[in-house]
């Protein structure tokens, strides 16, 4: 996505719509981050159902908690894709970069860069940070999307067993969530 006619919009408006704005992406950014995290713990919890094939629920949800809480480091959660999905090693780097980067987005970005949100001139910066960010993500999801159709023509993983495979992980996924909330 080019950015140029969002950053031109951007300049037009006032700096408290600027500062809205800037949230906005922000939000965007955090979200675009946490989809790409979940795609692949879900790539790494279908890769484990695959090899392991649990026999018990609590093996199941062994496995499906290993990955949902994502506290494991991003370079080890790349290397793992990595090996379970054939990643090159462009695309490995960038996932650890991107989980890292999601990480920092959330934890740290404005630490960091508070007086950028406070000088007008750089509050464009801030978006566009936010917007590359997002397009890397959309970008990466798109390869990891391939790289699981690769997946499932390499193993011939049978495509009901997948769907099946998809709906617990998913009603799992929002039982957990429901369990923290």
């Amino acid at each position: 996505m080019d950015i140029q006619p969002l950053l031109d919009h951007f300049n037009q408006l006032s700096a408290e719509e600027q500062t809205k704005e800037v949230y906005a992406h922000f939000g965007l950014a955090v979200y675009f981050g946490q989809a790409l995290e979940q795609q692949l713990a879900n790539m790494l919890i279908f890769d484990q159902l695959f090899q392991v094939k649990p026999a018990t629920p609590a093996e199941y949800t062994a496995i499906f908690e290993e990955h949902a809480a994502a506290g494991k480091p991003a370079d080890i959660l790349a290397v793992a894709a990595q090996l379970a999905y054939q990643l090159s090693d462009e695309d490995r780097d960038e996932l650890r970069r991107l989980l890292v980067s999601r990480r920092f987005l959330a934890d740290s970005y404005f630490k960091v860069h508070a007086q950028r949100l406070l000088q007008p001139e750089l509050k464009s910066q801030i978006v566009a940070d936010f917007v590359g960010f997002q397009n890397r993500c959309r970008q990466l999801h798109g390869q990891l999307q391939q790289y699981q159709q690769q997946y499932v023509q390499r193993t011939s993983v049978d495509p009901e067993l997948l769907q099946q495979t998809w709906a617990t992980v998913v009603r799992d996924a929002q039982r957990t969530l429901s369990a923290m909330a």
